[in-house]
């Protein structure tokens, strides 16, 4: 999916709060946000075909699973290859359409669920993903992607205690998960352990410094412990990763504000802006403004 998502005294802590109350539902995982259309399925683990024939069923034209029995191989199979199809065109309400009708002939095909979950998911039908992402993992809980995966849909459901579970599962399976210890740490955040949540995030940043979402998890993370100082090299780690994520170049306008950086810190809530974000962002800009001379050098332009 396409993200378009672009003195210090007078800054006061509710509006801070409120910035980062407003940031901490934007703490991506590295999903296939923003990825090329042919990257998609191989972002997420799924090993098939990337140009396979076929076109999506409309999604109104399928009804539930649980309603539905089984189906013969041939139209198994065109549902399948139209789910892929769709999934890797960014139609994921059609992928999930059609995935629907595929795992009917493939029910004990882990793969299957997995991808159906993953399009649920990305349609917003997140119950159901879960439920899909969980009965792949009853055919195979070998797949640390598909504990991560389940981990952010649950996540994304509210459920932090679940989603700590899943990120557990993957780490069980692969220590080295930079996206199992990054989920691990969100969920330890929400559920109020900043001390774990810290040393998770950490860990996620140590093996894979490239990891642009758990560098964004990590400042955010700090600015909201009050450790603005910690937070600016994480997060301008993040921008290098991901300069077109609004909340990242948010995040980073406020470790920016809160260190004395004014017009660094105008610079990322106009990108912020530019990204998509014309709400917090936008607030900040507009508070920020008549505090910056229009002449006041960015660090960046004196380093």
């Amino acid at each position: 999916m396409d993200t378009k998502r672009h003195a210090i005294n007078n800054l006061s802590l509710t509006g801070l709060a409120a910035a980062c109350a407003l940031l901490a539902a934007c703490t991506g995982g590295t999903t296939a946000t923003g990825s090329p259309r042919g990257s998609l399925l191989e972002e997420n683990g799924v090993a098939v075909q990337a140009s396979l024939p076929g076109s999506p069923a409309p999604a109104s034209s399928v009804p539930a699973l649980e309603a539905q029995g089984p189906i013969d191989a041939k139209t198994a199979a065109a549902a399948w290859r139209d789910g892929v199809k769709s999934f890797e065109n960014g139609d994921f309400n059609g992928a999930a359409s059609s995935l629907q009708v595929a795992v009917r002939g493939r029910a004990n095909d882990p793969s299957a669920h997995y991808l159906l979950g993953l399009a649920q998911w990305k349609s917003g039908e997140l119950e159901q993903a879960a439920r899909s992402l969980e009965t792949s993992l009853t055919l195979d809980t070998t797949r640390p992607k598909s504990w991560v995966n389940l981990a952010r849909v649950r996540m994304d459901l509210g459920d932090a205690s679940g989603a700590l579970e899943a990120a557990t599962k993957c780490l069980e399976i692969d220590p080295g998960s930079s996206d199992g210890y990054h989920l691990e740490g969100r969920a330890e955040a929400a559920l109020g352990r900043a001390d774990a949540a810290e040393a998770s995030l950490g860990k996620a940043c140590e093996l894979d410094p490239e990891n642009g979402y758990a560098q964004n998890s990590l400042g955010l993370l700090l600015i909201q412990r009050g450790r603005f100082g910690d937070a600016v090299p994480h997060l301008e780690a993040a921008k290098s990763k991901l300069p077109q994520i609004a909340f990242v170049r948010n995040n980073l306008g406020v470790a920016y504000e809160r260190t004395g950086r004014l017009k660094d810190a105008a610079i990322e809530y106009q990108a912020a802006v530019d990204a998509g974000d014309t709400r917090t962002a936008l607030k900040s800009l507009a508070r920020l403004g008549p505090l910056v001379p229009a002449d006041a050098p960015a660090v960046a332009e004196k380093e």
